[in-house]
């Protein structure tokens, strides 16, 4: 025959009261030196519990005091960060002032140089032409040397000398309409050219049908 399962409850039970037996049992024998014994257990236990409490209170303390140091930190990386970024910012402005004065340097310099170009290339040929009648000029004085020693006939010293002095001014004209009429005023060796009346754009259109097409 089976015994019945013990109740797990009473047991525990039977055992504290068992235990609260045993613990008077005890402090009955202990007699007078009862009170010594309870107040030496409140004295040990007060002074266990004050310094768990200075304990505890130390170190909440010490992680107050760490993190008011990693807020003080973190507000001065905070600071420095945003100095770093002002000083960036700064230098990027330094930096687009600095690029936009040399561009406007460079084309001026550019304009500076191609204004030069047309200058001493029209002070060149402005030379070549003062040549030309320096030379006509030369040719009419020994034409003419030639027609007082009685060399030439005076038909002929005419003939010379004003087909001289046609071709010089014909030069002169040709050089001063082509400088202030076909020249560009930019580039010295580039001319101007009249629109074309009539003159069509070619534009490319989207194909619709895989080819190419354009409209004139």
């Amino acid at each position: 025959m089976k015994e019945p399962f013990a109740n797990l409850d009473t047991l525990i039970d039977q055992t504290k009261v068992l235990s609260d037996m045993e613990l008077q049992s005890y402090l009955v024998s202990l007699g007078s030196s009862k009170t010594q014994f309870m107040n030496n257990n409140v004295s040990d236990t007060m002074s266990a519990v004050t310094t768990n409490k200075s304990a505890k209170f130390q170190d909440l303390i010490d992680q107050a005091t760490g993190a008011d140091n990693n807020v003080v930190s973190s507000a001065y990386y905070l600071t420095r960060t945003k100095d770093l970024n002002n000083i960036t910012k700064d230098f990027d402005a330094i930096t687009a002032r600095q690029q936009t004065s040399v561009e406007i340097n460079g084309k001026i310099a550019e304009r500076q140089n191609e204004i030069n170009e047309w200058e001493n290339s029209n002070k060149l040929e402005t030379l070549y032409i003062m040549q030309i009648l320096f030379i006509s000029l030369s040719l009419v004085g020994i034409f003419t040397f030639l027609l007082s020693k009685e060399l030439i006939s005076s038909s002929l010293f005419g003939f010379l000398s004003y087909s001289v002095a046609a071709i010089s001014v014909i030069m002169v004209i040709i050089r001063w309409r082509y400088t202030n009429v076909a020249r560009d005023g930019r580039y010295w060796h580039k001319a101007r050219f009249p629109r074309q009346k009539g003159a069509t754009t070619v534009a490319p259109v989207c194909p619709t049908n895989g080819e190419p097409s354009f409209i004139g």
